[in-house]
């Protein structure tokens, strides 16, 4: 599936960054909005609170010195306290009008208009000079009280309606909270799970031309910088294969050039050790052995080059059959019968009969080359435990010697080419370092894998074979 990537795999990164924290800025802006809308109808209950207890303080001392004036007034008739009513008149109904600005319900509203035009109607009958009561000022006075005591009430709901709001933005905010942790963390592994599946393109492609496997190519899809460096691991994957291709050239070259004055030398001596060119002393025979053990071991490095070399074709040119693998077992044991009594070392076998499908002749150099190096390890009077059995369809072979075991430090190339461990026992020939490295690549031909067992005091290294072989195509 074409997906569509940015650029580069820091913008990648940041993109996933950006969107996780998109749910949590969209809560946050959110909280922000409800704390100010919280805080601006705070502010609104507070000066609506201020207003009506300093217009209800206004209208009840206006009212009480309009009283006190229209009293004065009525009893002494001077114009003086009469002009005092009504400035005092005015300041009540500026109060009241500042009052009337208050969100009030209908009653309180309608109330406070009846009020007013009381008043307003007294005041009328005052400048006309008909008879006027206290007592209708106290009514007045009383209607007010009446029309006042419902600030209280308008304090009450206001703290109610801002105490509601402020549990809804509470609750909006802890949904809007557990709902944007589940969202930021979906996000965050959808990219993980994009930027981990990037980097697992590397994983494989570094594996599989760490296995020098160079077959397949290398394509990685991405950013263009990752997609880049998919390209230059490509290259790397060719130019690998083709210094693979060179060397194996070389070697196969080399082996064989080295074989045609190697069958000189080796002819030549075997004629002076016969005595063809005249008869020799002893010192000579002895130098004439000499160059014949060395140019037997010589020839036998060489063959196990041209062995290294078939094995890394192995896979093309096995014709699977049934073979016996405890036969082998038994046959390669038996080779190995007297080198191993020259030094009193005796084979403890537990062979079960598995018949797997391969190439008899690889899987013999297999096991030859695996009793060969538990042999070369083993001390003195040693026992090298074989065993053969079947586990989950597929044939496990186990070699176990009481040798000093493989390093840790070397268990990773132990099965590379040339490679010769550090613990061998001490007066041994030192070998070419290709036995283990030939038998993994026979071991791989036959879709199987070789290593080495963790535990233990000796070397323990383990064959896992497929009973069924199924040849590619």
């Amino acid at each position: 599936m074409n997906r569509f990537y940015p650029k580069s795999f820091l913008r990648l990164i940041l993109i996933g960054f950006g969107l996780a924290l998109l749910p949590l800025v969209f809560a946050l802006g959110n909280a922000a909005i409800n704390v100010q809308r919280l805080a601006e109808q705070s502010e609104r209950a507070v000066r609506e609170a201020a207003v009506a207890t300093r217009a209800s303080r206004e209208m009840t001392e206006t009212l009480t010195g309009m009283e006190r004036a229209l009293r004065q007034y009525l009893v002494l008739r001077e114009r003086s306290l009469l002009d005092d009513y009504r400035r005092l008149r005015g300041e009540f109904v500026q109060a009241a009008q500042e009052y009337a600005r208050l969100p009030l319900d209908e009653t309180s509203r309608a109330g406070l208009q009846g009020m007013l035009e009381q008043e307003r109607g007294l005041l009328d009958r005052l400048g006309e000079g008909a008879a006027v009561s206290p007592e209708e000022l106290l009514a007045i006075a009383r209607q007010a009280q009446t029309v006042l005591s419902t600030s209280s009430h308008l304090i009450d709901v206001e703290v109610e309606h801002l105490r509601t709001t402020a549990l809804d933005a509470r609750s909006t905010l802890m949904w809007q909270l557990f709902a944007a942790i589940p969202v930021t963390l979906g996000i965050a592994l959808w990219f993980r799970a994009i930027i981990s599946s990037q980097l697992k393109q590397f994983d494989r492609a570094i594996r599989t031309i760490g296995r020098a496997d160079y077959t397949d190519g290398v394509t990685v899809t991405g950013p263009q910088d990752l997609a880049y460096l998919g390209r230059r691991l490509d290259w790397l994957r060719r130019r690998l294969a083709e210094l693979e291709e060179q060397k194996n050239r070389f070697l196969r070259h080399v082996s064989h050039d080295l074989k045609t004055p190697l069958t000189a030398i080796r002819e030549g001596a075997q004629l002076l050790g016969e005595g063809v060119p005249g008869p020799l002393s002893e010192q000579q025979k002895t130098i004439i052995d000499i160059i014949d053990q060395n140019s037997r071991r010589l020839q036998q490095l060489i063959e196990e080059l041209i062995n290294y070399q078939q094995a890394g074709f192995a896979a093309g040119s096995i014709d699977p059959q049934p073979v016996a693998l405890d036969v082998v077992c038994t046959q390669v044991l038996r080779t190995h019968r007297l080198v191993a009594a020259a030094r009193a070392i005796r084979f403890e076998r537990k062979l079960a009969p598995v018949l797997v499908e391969g190439d008899a002749d690889k899987l013999r150099v297999v096991v030859d080359n695996l009793i060969t190096n538990a042999i070369k390890f083993s001390p003195r009077e040693g026992v090298i435990h074989v065993g053969l059995t079947t586990r989950e369809g597929r044939a496990v072979l186990d070699v176990i010697d009481d040798g000093p075991g493989v390093a840790a430090e070397e268990r990773e190339r132990v099965f590379e080419p040339f490679f010769r461990g550090t613990r061998a026992r001490r007066g041994t020939v030192k070998g070419s370092g290709l036995g283990l490295a030939i038998a993994k690549e026979y071991v791989l031909a036959h879709r199987g894998k070789i290593e080495i067992v963790e535990g233990g005091k000796g070397g323990h290294f383990r064959v896992v074979l497929p009973l069924n072989w199924e040849k590619k195509g």
